[in-house]
C-alpha cells in the first residue's frame, strides 16, 4: 500500500469518525477520546497524501 493510498484512507476514516462522533457520542464519555483519534487520523492522513517531484528544467 502506497503512502498516498494510506493517507487517503486515514483522511476518510478520520472524517467519518468526526461525523459519527458529532452525531452519536456528543453526550457520552467517549466524545473526547474519539475526537482526538479522529483529528489525529485526519492530520496524519493529510500529511501522507502529497507527492512532490522535482521540477523539470528545460536546459
Amino acid at each position: 500500500m502506497s503512502r498516498q493510498v494510506l493517507g487517503k484512507t486515514f483522511v476518510i476514516l478520520g472524517a467519518l469518525a468526526m461525523i459519527i462522533n458529532l452525531s452519536f457520542f456528543k453526550q457520552m464519555e467517549w466524545y473526547d477520546i474519539v475526537r482526538w483519534i479522529s483529528y489525529a487520523l485526519f492530520g496524519i492522513g493529510f500529511l501522507l497524501i502529497p507527492t512532490y517531484s522535482k521540477s523539470k528544467s528545460n536546459d
